[in-house]
């Protein structure tokens, strides 16, 4: 796992005005201070820039974990987590 450098980390936070970009909450709101997600894991070819970050909550964070698909309960079929970026 990589080490998000610091200047892109604020760079992330600020694209973000402090927000999670999963939940919304806003980092002065939790106990923990946000990280930088990688929203496409490393471990699965996803690159260490602006795009593939997401400012990220702790519990978010902790949840999504390296997942990028899930099982849809309804359905059965897999289907992508949500992405910060391209959804809303």
């Amino acid at each position: 796992m990589s080490r998000v450098p610091e200047r892109l980390r604020s760079q992330v936070r600020d694209r973000a005005h402090g927000q999670c970009e999963y939940c919304l909450i806003h980092e002065d709101e939790v106990l923990y201070p946000h990280e930088a997600d990688h929203i496409v894991a490393e471990k699965h070819g996803g690159p260490t820039t602006l795009e593939n970050l997401a400012w990220a909550c702790g519990v978010c964070n902790r949840n999504k974990g390296s997942d990028v698909a899930s099982i849809d309960a309804n359905t059965g079929k897999v289907v992508p987590l949500f992405h910060p970026h391209l959804q809303q």
